[in-house]
C-alpha cells in the first residue's frame, strides 16, 4: 500500500474517532492517538516502523508549525503581566519533577545515573497535545497563558538539565571525573543557536509580510519559513521546536497587527496536519512494553515522581510568585503530557550511551522503553487532565472569535425592538413626527395588524420632504418600497449576517415566525456588528 492511501485512511479514522471522543467530553487528541495505537506497531501494524520512518520529516514539520503557533501566543504584554509567576512555576515544576523521578528511580534501580537521566527527561512537557486541547476548547485566561508559556519554555530547561546530568552520568558509568563547564556549555550553546536561527528567519518573514498584499501568498511564505527553520534546525542538530517558537514569537511582537492573519490562517489550515501528527505519535507507541515486569516498577516510579513533582512544584511556584488561585490549583495537573521532546531526549541519550560498553547500551535501551511506556499512558490521560484544569478554572470557551459569537446567538437575541413601525395610512406629516422621535434610517411599514407591507428609507423621502402641499395628501403606502429579504426571530444570527453580506444590504425586518407577516423587530448591519464586537470584547476580557 502506498503512503498517500495510508495517510488518507488513518486521518479519516482519526477524525471519526476524535468526534466520537468529543461527544463523550474527552479531547479529540485522545481519539487520534488511540487510532494511531490501533493501526500502529502495537496492534494492526497498518503503520509499521518503515512508514513511521517515512513520515518522520512530516512529523518534524508539524512540530515546527505547532512551535510557531505557540510562539504566536507569547506576546510581550503577557510576560509583563504574568512573567514572574510563569518563570517561577517553570523552574519549580521542572526541578521538582527532575528531583522526584531521580530519587524514586534511584531507590528502585540503585543506579544514580539512570535516575538522573530519566529525571532530566521528566522535566519536559509535550507542547503539541497540551496546546491542542487549549485550542480545541478555545481556552483563555491566566491558567491558559501560564500553560502555553511553560510548555513553550520548558524544552530549554530540559535541555540544560540533560546537559548537566548526561556528562555526570557518563562519568559515573565510565568512572571518570565530572566537568561542570563541559556539561552546561553544550546545551546553552544549542539553546542560543536555536533562538538565533528562529530570530533570523523571522526577520526575513517579517519583510515578506510587510510587502506582500495577497493573503494566500503571505501564508505560503509563512509555511515556507517554518519549513526552512525546521530544516536548518535538523541540519545543525538544534531544537526545532524552540527555533520555530522564536520565529512565531518574534513575528507576533514585531508585527502584531498584520501577523494576526498569518496565525489565524495557519491555525485553521493545520487541522489535517494535527490529526496526522497525533496518529503517528500513537502508531509509534508500543503497548507490549507494559507486559515486561522488569520495567513496570521503574515506569510506576517515573510516573509517580513526575506527576507529584509537577503538581507540588507548580503549586509551590504559584504560591511564592503570587499567582492567581486557578493557576496555583490547576497548573500542575495540566502538565502531565509527554511526547516528542521526551522521546527525542531518550533516543539521544541511548545513542550516546551505546558507545560506553554493555552497561551503557542496556541503560539506553531501558530509558527508551520507559519513556515509550510512560508516554503512552500520559498521552492518554494528560489531555483529559488539561481539559479538566481549564474547565475547573472557568477558562474553556473564553477565547472566542467573531464567528463563535455569531454561532452562539439567534436573531431574537440581537434584534432591535424599538423600531418605530409606520402604519400604511399615516400621512407624510405624521411620518415626519415618527422620524423625529427615532434614530433609524430604514422604517418598516405595517398594516393595522402590524403585518409587513414594505419599508421606507430616509433617502427615498428626500424627494418629498420639502413639498409642503403634499404633507397631508401623501400616505405611507404611496412611498413604500418592496422588501425582498426578511428573517425570523428563530433564525440564527449566522443566517442573518450571511444575508446581509450576500445581498449587500444593511437592513432586515424581523418577522415573528415562518408563515407570519407580523413584524417584531429589525436588524441593522452596523448595529449588529457593533454588538458582536462589544460582546466579543466583554467575554474575552472577563478572565483578564
Amino acid at each position: 500500500m502506498n503512503s498517500l492511501f495510508i495517510i488518507g485512511i488513518v486521518v479519516i479514522l482519526g477524525i471519526i474517532s476524535g468526534e466520537i471522543f468529543k461527544k463523550i467530553k474527552i479531547p479529540r487528541v485522545v481519539g487520534y492517538i488511540l487510532i494511531g495505537v490501533l493501526t500502529g506497531k502495537s496492534i494492526l501494524r497498518f503503520i509499521d516502523e518503515g512508514y513511521i520512518e517515512k513520515f518522520s520529516i512530516l512529523t518534524f514539520f508539524i512540530l515546527g508549525v505547532i512551535g510557531f503557533l505557540i510562539g504566536g501566543e507569547l506576546k510581550k504584554d503577557v510576560f509583563k503581566r504574568y512573567g514572574k509567576s510563569i518563570y517561577t512555576i517553570l523552574l519549580s515544576e521542572g526541578m521538582a519533577a527532575f528531583i522526584g523521578v531521580t530519587i524514586l528511580v534511584y531507590l528502585i534501580t540503585k543506579k544514580l545515573y539512570l535516575g538522573l537521566l530519566l529525571g532530566a527527561i521528566a522535566s519536559a512537557t509535550d507542547p503539541a497535545s497540551t496546546v491542542n486541547v487549549l485550542w480545541e476548547y478555545k481556552s483563555r485566561g491566566p491558567l491558559t497563558t501560564t500553560l502555553t508559556s511553560i510548555v513553550a519554555l520548558d524544552d530549554a530547561l530540559a535541555l540544560i538539565l540533560y546537559g548537566l546530568v548526561s556528562v555526570f552520568s557518563k562519568a559515573l558509568l565510565m568512572h571518570e571525573k565530572f566537568s561542570f563547564l563541559n556539561s552546561i556549555g553544550e546545551p546553552v550553546l544549542e539553546i542560543t543557536e536555536s533562538v538565533f536561527l528562529g530570530f533570523i528567519v523571522s526577520l526575513i518573514l517579517i519583510e515578506f509580510v510587510k510587502r506582500l498584499k495577497d493573503e494566500g501568498i503571505i501564508v505560503a511564505v509563512a509555511f515556507s519559513s517554518i519549513a526552512l527553520t525546521v530544516g536548518v534546525a535538523i541540519l545543525l542538530k538544534l531544537d526545532l521546536i524552540l527555533s520555530s517558537m522564536v520565529l512565531g514569537l518574534t513575528l507576533t511582537n514585531l508585527l502584531p497587527n498584520k501577523s494576526k492573519l498569518v496565525f489565524e490562517k495557519i491555525k485553521t489550515s493545520s487541522h489535517f496536519l494535527n490529526v496526522l501528527f497525533f496518529i503517528i505519535v500513537g502508531s509509534s507507541l508500543d503497548i507490549h512494553l507494559f507486559a515486561k515486569i522488569s520495567i513496570v516498577f521503574v515506569v510506576l516510579g517515573y510516573l509517580f515522581g513526575r506527576s507529584i513533582g509537577k503538581i507540588l512544584g507548580a503549586t509551590f511556584g504559584g504560591i511564592i510568585s503570587g499567582a492567581k488561585e486557578t493557576v496555583i490549583k490547576y497548573t500542575g495537573i495540566s502538565l502531565f503530557t509527554q511526547g516528542g521532546v521526551a522521546m527525542g531526549l531518550a533516543i539521544s541519550i541511548a545513542h550516546s550511551l551505546k558507545y560506553l560498553g554493555e552497561e551503557g547500551r542496556i541503560a539506553g535501551s531501558i530509558i527508551i522503553n520507559i519513556i515509550a511506556a510512560t508516554t503512552f499512558f500520559v498521552q492518554i490521560i494528560g489531555p483529559v487532565l488539561v481539559k479538566y484544569g481549564i474547565t475547573k478554572a472557568n477558562e474553556a470557551g473564553k477565547n472566542l472569535t467573531e464567528e463563535d459569537i455569531v454561532e452562539m446567538y439567534k436573531v431574537r437575541d440581537v434584534m432591535r425592538r424599538d423600531f418605530y413601525p409606520i402604519r400604511e395610512d399615516l400621512t407624510l406629516d405624521k411620518i415626519m413626527d415618527v422620524i423625529k422621535e427615532s434614530n433609524l434610517y430604514h422604517y418598516v411599514v405595517v398594516n393595522n395588524n402590524g403585518e409587513l407591507v414594505g419599508m421606507i428609507s430616509l433617502g427615498h423621502l428626500r424627494s418629498v420632504f420639502f413639498e409642503e402641499e403634499l404633507r397631508e395628501v401623501v400616505l405611507a403606502e404611496d412611498l413604500v418600497e418592496q422588501v425582498d429579504y426578511v428573517v425570523y426571530e428563530d433564525d440564527t444570527l449566522e443566517k442573518a449576517i450571511e444575508m446581509f453580506r450576500r445581498h449587500n444590504i444593511d437592513f432586515l425586518p424581523v418577522l415573528e415566525k415562518e408563515g407570519s407577516r407580523k413584524v417584531t423587530g429589525v436588524l441593522e448591519y452596523r448595529r449588529v456588528m457593533r454588538w458582536i464586537y462589544t460582546e466579543l470584547f466583554r467575554l474575552q476580557h472577563e478572565m483578564e
